[in-house]
Parts: C-alpha cells; structure tokens; sequence
C-alpha cells in the first residue's frame, strides 16, 4: 500500500501553475540547455523538448507536478535527449558552453550554517576577482543549505575544437584544474558540481522539495551582508520548514509516494585499491578516508601530518571530494604495526579490516550513481611531509606509488628502497 504524502501537492501545482515564478534571465539560451525534474513518487524526467521560457518548461511538464527542477550547466547544440557519458554508439553531443558553477553547502540546515556558508561563498567570490578569464554572472541561495555562484568562462578556444569529444575533455580538464586551485588554497567547495560538463544545477524560482524554500537570485550586495539581516526577504511556499537558528533533527518536507511498481536500488559503481603491498607476505600501504570528525579538508590535513610527523612516515599525498580527504603513505609497512597506528588515531574501518581480512579495500574514485552520474570527484591536494622521508624507517611500496602516479599525484624517491610488485590490486564494486 503507497504511503500518503505529508505534503499537500495542491502547493505545488499552485506555485508551477504561475510561469512568472521560473527564472530565466541569466541562461543566454535557455534552449541549448536540459532540463530535469524529480515529482512526489520520486521519478525523475528529462524534458523532451527544447525549453525556451516558463511557458514551454510548464507545457512539458505537464501533469507531473515536479517537487525539484534542475538545468545543465553545459549548453549543447541537441539537449534532448542526452546520451551517456560511457555510450560509445551514440554520435557524442556537441557541447557549446559550460558555466563554471561553485557549489557552497553547509549542512544541516539552519541559521548558523547558512551564515557559514555565506562566509564560504564570499571568500570564494573574492578569491574569483583577479581570474580574468572568467566573468562573474550571479549568485543563487540554493534553497537549503548553502549557495552556488556562477561564472562564464571568456577564454572561448576549447570550445572552438572540432571533435566533440575532445573539446568536451579539455573543458572538464579545464575546470579540474581551477577546481584543484579551489581546493589547494583551502576554498570549501562541492567539488561534485564544477568540473563535471553533464552536471545539473536547481532553477532559480523553483520550489527545493525538502525544506519548500525557494531558489533565488540574490545581489553581491546581500551576499556580503549576515544571513539573518536578509533571510526574511528570500520566498518560500506556505508549507516550507522552518529554519532553525542551530542544527536541528534532520527532516523532510514530505515523504515521498512509493510508486505502483516495485522500485529497484539505485546501483553504485566505485573503484578500490587494497592496502596490501603486492609481491609481499604480510605488508601494507596506509591509505584511507580521513575521519568525518577532523573537519573540513584543510582542517583534516593539518591533523594528518602531525601524525606523518609524529610516526615518520614519509611523503604522504592528499586528495579530497571536498567533503572529505583520502590520505596515502606509500610505504610497505608491516600489517601488525599499521593496523596499531590505525586503531590508535581513528582510522576504525582500517584497524578493523586489518584485523578481519588482512587487508582493506579502500575506494579511491567517486561513486558513479544510476540514472544520475558521478555524485563526487576526486581532486589532488598535494604531496606533503617530505621532510620526513629521511626518517622513515619503511620502504616504499611501487604498487602504491604507481597508484598516486595513475592519480595524478607522482612521488620522487630513491628506486633502491622499495618492495613488492609494481600493479596496484584494484578492483570495481557494485552496491545497492
């Protein structure tokens, strides 16, 4: 039997039902663009048609009431129906601009975090000033947690390539690179948002279906204003959550129908490495996910090389999905003595599957979700802790130096001190 919703859907189709609530201003043209939209059972739609204005996004709508609308942040000459990024068949589509999106969020949702998050945005803003190579479009609250700022890109030769899928490539190349600046000067960024060409982004004007707050434009001006001198102006439909002051229980809105048919799991596809050295009896690299509990990026790291510092573990090399950050010492460590240092400074999963398995499988990639692409990357922070190399009582592992190498971060050190093989043991998993 389907669950009754919580939330009156007449809201909804009320605010939908007025085409003077979507914005459009800001998209150049807005028929380069797909648009997507996720209704109160949950299913996601792509529009099969061009969308020019509110009027025609409203007609391709239809009777689906959406709860949440997003648009690409790319542009292409067909946005109809898009194929896949891995879809080798199809002819590969035309990318015609990208906006370069910053995606500032601060959970869980209240007053305070959104004053952080507004702090954040501004200090991205500032930082953004002296890149001439973009220019500044606007700012949005997203209508929860946080903000996301807009650029165009004015450097228009990548987007002059002839082949399609090369031009696509050098623009994402493009943005990994400024997303790596982002995140090296200690920026805090959704890193899922900017570098990805296939990502979509909330509509300003629509309705956020968890907190009924509504997307909106705001001024550079409020921007650097507090929070709560301006939160009172942002629009909201009459059912909206109320904001807290601080971090309250997590809720939601409604709660979504169950639909008539048996809804199957999203899959999610990442990939692993295995801590265990190849080529050796009982050795292995210290590589995992930084505990939540030591904070934002640049926060976790200073935490991390007190410990590289304090146990001499040598060249340690950092990335993060800007959430979180993966931490690799590609040293050939004996199991006993890694699965102690991990127990003794919070790395529970490591010291538990050390103990279980011998080895751990670690994830090194996103995690590329069904139906709705990769939810996070990865970007290199640095090299760091070399100074204490000299110290460092372990040899390297050339399995996990081939590793930071195929990552994008290479480490020199002296070839005569190493041990195993050479290949990296990786794996693909599949969870629901």
């Amino acid at each position: 039997m389907a669950e009754e919703s919580a939330f009156d859907p007449s809201v909804l189709e009320d605010h939908y039902s007025k085409d003077f609530h979507i914005d459009f201003s800001w998209m150049k043209k807005p028929t380069q663009h797909q648009f997507r939209w996720r209704t109160l059972n949950n299913r996601w739609y792509s529009s099969p048609r061009r969308i020019r204005d509110a009027v025609t996004f409203l007609k391709a709508v239809g009777k689906a009431v959406p709860t949440d609308v997003y648009v690409s942040t790319s542009s292409w000459l067909n946005p109809v129906d898009l194929p896949r990024l891995n879809d080798t068949e199809t002819s590969h589509p035309i990318l015609l601009d990208h906006l370069v999106v910053f995606d500032i969020d601060v959970p869980p949702f209240c007053q305070k975090n959104m004053e952080l998050a507004r702090k954040y945005a501004v200090s991205m803003f500032d930082w953004m000033k002296d890149k001439s190579e973009y220019s500044f479009s606007h700012v949005t609250f997203s209508g929860s947690k946080g903000f996301h700022l807009f650029y165009h890109d004015l450097e228009r030769e990548k987007f002059q390539i002839p082949d399609p899928k090369l031009r696509e490539d050098t623009v994402r190349d493009s943005r990994k690179k400024l997303l790596q600046r982002a995140v090296t000067d200690g920026l805090h960024i959704d890193t899922k948002i900017t570098a990805d060409t296939r990502r979509i982004i909330r509509v300003p004007g629509t309705v956020h279906g968890k907190t009924g707050w509504i997307c909106s434009i705001i001024t550079i001006e409020q921007l650097h204003r507090p929070f709560n001198e301006w939160m009172n102006d942002l629009n909201r439909h009459p059912q909206s959550l109320k904001m807290p002051k601080k971090a309250a229980r997590k809720k939601s809105l409604f709660t979504r129908k169950k639909a008539n048919i048996e809804m199957i799991p999203q899959q999610q596809t990442s990939l692993e490495v295995s801590t265990h050295v190849p080529g050796t009896k009982n050795r292995s690299a210290l590589i995992e996910w930084l505990p939540r509990s030591w904070g934002e990026p640049k926060k976790a790291v200073e935490k991390a090389l007190k410990l590289c510092k304090d146990a001499q573990l040598g060249s340690t090399v950092f990335w993060t999905d800007g959430q979180r950050t993966l931490m690799l010492v590609p040293r050939a460590m004996p199991r006993e003595y890694l699965a102690k240092m991990a127990k003794k400074n919070g790395f529970s999963h490591l010291a538990h599957e050390l103990k279980q398995r011998d080895h751990a499988w670690i994830r090194i990639s996103g995690q590329l979700v069904e139906n709705s692409g990769w939810d996070s990357e990865l970007i290199p922070i640095n090299v760091l802790a070399q100074e204490t190399n000299d110290s460092c009582k372990w040899p390297w592992s050339l399995a996990h130096l081939e590793l930071s190498k195929r990552m994008g971060m290479e480490i020199k050190m002296d070839e005569k001190d190493t041990s195993g093989t050479q290949e990296p043991s990786m794996r693909i998993v599949r969870r629901e």
